[in-house]
């Protein structure tokens, strides 16, 4: 699963959009129950469509004000945070853990997604309840390797 979802990563995106270095997707989804924008970004801008689409949109959906105080400090490190990362749209599940994972013909299989054209890295947003194990990311980082600083994006 790690190498053919690194594969897919590196794939040159479809949508033309995507492919002049914007980030989003054609349409507007939903991650569970939770509607997810995807209004096209400005070509190159992966830190305004993270902060804005991702990590904010999501603090409105949760009305607390603390909440939104943690995640404006998150959205003013992102420039920081992201120096040193290679910044090219390419396609990602989007809620990837181990309830959208199985096996078909001995091979492993994704589903229910949210798509969208994003920052490979953030594809691990949910590894948390992934279950990935130590196979998976050196599968993964075998096809696509660790950019600088990506341990301090990942914690």
């Amino acid at each position: 699963l790690g190498e053919a979802l690194a594969r897919m990563h590196l794939a040159e995106p479809l949508d033309a959009e995507a492919a002049e270095g914007r980030y989003g997707f054609r349409m507007d989804n939903t991650i569970g129950g939770t509607p997810q924008p995807n209004a096209w970004s400005e070509v190159g801008d992966w830190v305004g469509f993270f902060g804005e689409r991702r990590l904010r949109h999501m603090c409105r959906q949760a009305r607390d004000g603390e909440l939104t105080k943690l995640v404006d400090g998150v959205v003013a490190r992102l420039p920081a945070l992201m120096e040193g990362a290679e910044l090219r749209p390419c396609v990602l599940h989007g809620d990837l853990w181990s309830g959208n994972i199985a096996g078909v013909g001995g091979r492993p299989a994704i589903f229910d997604p949210a798509t969208y054209y994003g920052h490979a890295e953030a594809e691990f947003g949910m590894s948390w309840c992934a279950g990935f194990g130590a196979d998976f990311y050196a599968g993964y980082h075998g096809v696509l390797p660790k950019r600088p600083g990506h341990e301090e994006r990942a914690a």
